[in-house]
């Protein structure tokens, strides 16, 4: 039950990031791309939270976290200040497959040790 609830504040939390009427100062991160950095980190979290509270296959994860990603930028196109961008859903996509393939790695070394 924890997961669960720590995964809908999770959800609630990145939903007002990104959906903030100004975007975040550029002080934060001022490098080119900075945003996908921002994009990829949120949704890897968001994957890890995800898969400790639901435990579902990267075959039922992504599509789930790619709708939601498509919906958060096409509801950012309507918000002043800010826009769509197909590229921060592919960063976004990029995270929850990093999740992925860093639980898939820490499994193989984890059998590899026993």
């Amino acid at each position: 039950m924890f997961w669960r609830i720590l995964f809908i504040i999770v959800v609630v939390v990145v939903s007002a990031l990104f959906l903030m009427q100004t975007p975040p100062s550029p002080s934060v991160a001022n490098f080119a791309h900075a945003d996908k950095v921002v994009h990829f980190g949120l949704f890897f979290v968001l994957a890890i939270t995800m898969h400790l509270a639901f435990r579902p296959r990267l075959w039922l994860a992504l599509p789930i976290l790619l709708i939601y990603a498509v919906t958060i930028e096409i509801v950012q196109h309507y918000v002043p200040g800010r826009g769509a961008d197909i590229w921060d859903v592919i960063a976004d996509m990029v995270g929850v497959l990093g999740f992925y393939l860093a639980r898939a790695v820490y499994k193989k070394s984890k059998k590899r040790s026993l």
